[in-house]
């Protein structure tokens, strides 16, 4: 199973941003695993206006959602399904900034089954990441 790893990176006032990174499987042979690859960064408004989501997914791992906050510094350390979700979650809300459609899209993405997000996460990841993201932008957002 791939695992993905959620950080909590402080900012100023005691806020915080959140970074998801996609471990590297480890090749036989080899001692150590190759580094995390970074997938997104969300903070701010658009932060605010998924919490709910990013509760869920931890939840769903077993974490307490009263534990994220700027003084954390553990990684969260996310399954295979919840790590793809958040991952469709970070890099389709990176750039939007309206209120309404960022809450429609990570509703959207919210709802997604496991074959429905693992289709997108591939999508993203496999070279048609531009048109993926418009595609999820336009079939949540409006």
């Amino acid at each position: 199973m791939q695992e993905f790893q959620l950080r909590v990176i402080p900012t100023e006032n005691k806020d915080f941003a959140l970074e998801l990174y996609q471990c590297a499987y480890k090749k036989a042979g080899e001692k150590k695993r190759p580094a995390a690859e970074k997938i997104g960064c969300l903070r701010g408004n658009t932060l605010n206006l998924i919490k709910q989501s990013i509760y869920d997914i931890l939840k769903a791992n077993n974490y307490d959602p009263k534990t994220l906050s700027s003084k954390r510094q553990s990684h969260y350390i996310l399954s295979e399904e919840s790590g793809v979700q958040a991952a469709i979650l970070f890099q389709t809300l990176q750039p939007l900034s309206q209120s309404d459609r960022i809450h429609k899209i990570a509703t959207g993405i919210s709802a997604m089954s496991n074959e429905e997000a693992h289709y997108w996460f591939a999508m993203i990841a496999n070279g048609r990441r531009k048109n993926a993201l418009k595609a999820l932008r336009v079939l949540f957002g409006d």
